[in-house]
């Protein structure tokens, strides 16, 4: 069983923020920002800082870039409006991969109007172990993908904390390599042969967040639906729905107690790319992204996020997830568990962080290293 490392290189943050950040200013320092009254307005707040990136996984070897990350606020906001934040990231590896990612997250009219995107294109090796809750280590496959994701939501408020809007999704994926005699090989599977999908639906989103990127109080709940169609452009008919509850608690302690409930259901000729997974940076950390997947999915996590000295803080976690073909078929007994524990490192004073963790679980040992919390 392969093992993955990934290794960002953010020892001496603090120096590496000195000495790549370019802030443009056109107020007051942050510490000002904090302490402006609540009433008031503030004028135009610009800030850029770019970090470096590398990483080693067995898969693609050595990786190296850069991310950029531009925080701002218009004139005439207040201090309870969230900023809006921009984020190109670009790596490439000694494999002559190319990864690629430009994501932006835009509040608008003292946060009635939320705008969030993202264009992704990555030429990156994958682990393929088959479908369903109980698929064996020996039925691992690599596969390269080759993937062209675009999503973009947008939602305005129509009572107090909530929300209502649309999600569109897209996907163009090639896959140019596989193993010789393995399941994707046979293109039994839907999906092994690539995917074209496109989909647009609803969501409902609930947010009482405090902080959008570290919260400490608060909830976050997010509904959507997106049917994917022929009709939109995409190669197959199916659906996907997706529950994502979330809350915030303080006062335990020293620290913050984030809880997660994540369940995903799939109705119709999914490929398996879009199957719901178990796995990854996010979700189920201590498992290969997609070591698990099927039609539907449940995943309950949990994070406690305390402070250490200064900008650097801790956290400890844990997992435990299942998919099944069928709701019915979901069984105490059958969840995978995992846990861990990892770092933190306060990039800003708006709250954006750069984690370090270590994972644990039946499948070994696995290191993650990521810019924001999981959840």
């Amino acid at each position: 069983m392969k093992t993955r490392l990934l290794v960002l290189v953010c020892a001496a943050m603090s120096l590496v923020s000195s000495a790549f950040a370019q802030n443009t200013q056109e107020t007051a320092p942050d510490s000002a920002l904090q302490t402006t009254p609540a009433d008031s307005v503030a004028p135009a707040y610009r800030k850029w800082n770019i970090y470096p990136v590398a990483y080693y996984t067995p898969e693609t070897q050595f990786g190296f870039g850069t991310k950029l990350v531009h925080v701002r606020k218009s004139k005439g906001t207040l201090p309870t409006d969230r900023p809006d934040l921009y984020s190109p990231t670009l790596v490439y590896t000694t494999r002559k991969q190319i990864l690629t990612s430009l994501s932006a997250d835009v509040w608008r009219k003292h946060n009635d109007q939320h705008l969030h995107t993202q264009l992704e294109y990555s030429d990156y090796p994958y682990f393929f172990f088959g479908i369903g809750n109980e698929s064996p280590d020996d039925a691992e496959e690599a596969y390269t993908s080759r993937t062209i994701n675009f999503y973009g939501q947008l939602e305005r408020k129509i009572f107090k904390k909530v929300y209502l809007g649309a999600r569109y999704e897209f996907k163009k994926e090639t896959i140019p390599e596989v193993e010789p005699g393995g399941q994707l090989a046979q293109k039994s599977i839907v999906g092994s042969e690539g995917v074209v999908a496109s989909g647009l639906g609803p969501m409902l989103m609930i947010d009482s967040r405090n902080n959008v990127y570290t919260p400490s109080t608060g909830d976050y709940h997010q509904f959507s639906a997106v049917f994917f169609g022929k009709y939109l452009g995409g190669e197959d008919n199916f659906t996907r729905y997706k529950l994502d509850l979330r809350k915030y608690m303080s006062g335990l302690g020293p620290g913050v107690l984030a809880v997660q409930g994540l369940f995903t259901f799939t109705v119709g000729d999914a490929p398996f790319q879009f199957l719901a997974p178990l796995g990854g940076v996010n979700v189920m950390r201590g498992f290969l992204e997609g070591r698990f997947r099927d039609e539907d999915a449940a995943v309950v996590q949990a994070d406690y996020r305390f402070p250490i000295k200064g900008r650097i803080g801790g956290a400890v976690f844990g997992g435990a997830g299942q998919v099944s073909k069928r709701i019915p078929d979901f069984a105490l007994n059958q969840f995978h568990l995992s846990g861990g524990a990892g770092l933190r490192y306060k990039l800003n004073n708006e709250g954006m962080v750069v984690r370090g963790d270590v994972a644990f679980s039946n499948q070994g040992m696995y290191l993650y290293f990521a810019f924001a919390e999981a959840f």
